[in-house]
Order: C-alpha cells, then structure tokens, then sequence
C-alpha cells in the first residue's frame, strides 16, 4: 500500500516539474519575441490624392409655373405646358427615365398693403430635373426646355456618371504622396524604412457637383445658350505605417 502511494506521489511531482519546466521554456522563447515587438518603432502618415476630371453627366432644372384667378384652369395650364415640354425633350432624344419630376406645387397667393389681405391668383408650379447624358447638348436641352413651356430655369449641375477610374487613380497619387512623406520623415531621423506594414484606406470622397446658377425666365433667355462646364476633383485618402 505504501509503495503504491509513493508511485503515485512520484507520478505527481514528475507531471508537476514537467509543466513548470515547460511554461519557463516558453516564457524564455517567448519573451525576446515580445521584447521585440514592444522596442518597434512606426511611422504613421497620411496621403492625400486629388484627380480632376471633365463632367460627363448635366442634371438641369427647370419649372412650369402658371397662375390664375381659377385653380382648375391653373393646373390645366400647367398641364398643358409640361406635356409639351416632355414631348419636345423627348423628341430631342432625352429619355423618360431621364424626366423626373422635382417637386409639384400649388397655392394661392394673397396680397397684402396697408395691413390688409386680398385673396391673388393661385399659383402652380411643377419642376422637372432633366438628366442630359451628353455634356454638349445642355445648352441646347435649355433652350428646348425653355421654347416649350417651361418659363423657369433653377440651375444646371455637373457630375461624372462613373467615378471608379478616377477614383483608382486618386488612390495611387495617395499612395505616391504618403510615401514621399514617409520617406521624408525617416531620412530626418536617420532611419530606413521599407514597405509600409500598415495601409488603410482613410476616406472616399465623391466629386462635388459643379452648380451653375441661372435663376431665371424664358423672356431673359439668350438666343442659344452657352454652357461652360469645368472640372470636377474626385479625392482620396490614405493612412501608412512604417516599422523601423
């Protein structure tokens, strides 16, 4: 019986040296692995990239807007003159899907003087956003627009139907950018550096639309309207880290 409990006792004390042997071996291995991972130093920056590029896409705004004394004839005006403005649009080759309407509204106006209110007109107006797909024929879509009922022009606005290349090529004038600062840094303090082991991709940023305010009338309409639509920026940021 005694043996059998000294066995058992020396069983024990082996498995238990043997586990304490084997977590100092692998705090031993182990800690020259995290030494080296607590003394790394980095070097963090950030690249912008900015590419500009020529609008492809004209969005324009325009209005029918009638009044009268009787609503019913208000609208029936306004009816009148909107189906004519889409069918001249589409005869120019403007799509229906690229024919939507902005906002439709209708109201009476009231006069006021002397601190009194007389009931006006009703007013009825129906905006319409036009989608045109070549950048050349927006001037000639306004003076369509405009020969065939519509009697406001709220704007025009210019944008890029498909940003991803541009933005591809942002992303590497970010990369090219953050490098040259990396590279920067490191020469001040005496450092190499080679690839960054850290890359993030800080923000994508849409090209603003470009706005041209022509706030104005059929009867102050130029004989052919001329459209100018510059350059659009699509931009893109990048964060690197370096080890050294």
């Amino acid at each position: 019986m005694d043996k059998k409990i000294l066995g058992k006792g020396m069983v024990i004390s082996f498995l238990t040296f043997a586990m304490l042997g084997f977590f100092l071996l692998g705090g031993y291995f182990t800690s020259p692995v995290r030494a080296e991972l607590e003394s790394r130093n980095e070097i963090t920056v950030n690249g912008t990239g900015v590419i500009k590029a020529k609008p492809d896409t004209g969005v324009i705004n325009v209005a029918v807007d009638t009044t009268d004394m009787d609503p019913q004839k208000a609208q029936a005006e306004n009816t009148k003159l909107s189906n004519q403005l889409i069918e001249a649009l589409k005869k120019m080759g403007i799509k229906e899907e690229e024919i939507k309407t902005g906002y439709y509204n209708m109201y009476r106006e009231y006069n006021y003087y002397e601190g009194k209110s007389t009931e006006g007109k009703y007013r009825v107006t129906h905006s319409y956003e036009i989608t045109v797909k070549d950048i050349q024929k927006v001037g000639a879509v306004i003076d369509t627009a405009t020969s065939n009922g519509a009697n406001q022009v709220n704007g025009v606005r210019f944008t890029i139907a498909d940003t991803d290349k541009y933005y591809k090529e942002a992303l590497k004038a970010a990369i090219k950018n953050a490098e040259g600062k990396a590279t920067t840094i490191a020469d001040s303090i005496s450092v190499k550096i080679n690839k960054p082991s850290k890359v993030v991709e800080a923000g994508y940023y849409e090209p603003t639309p470009r706005y041209m305010d022509m706030s104005y009338g059929k009867a102050e309409m130029a004989a052919s309207t001329q459209i100018i639509s510059g350059d659009l920026e699509i931009r893109a940021n990048v964060q690197l880290t370096y080890n050294y």
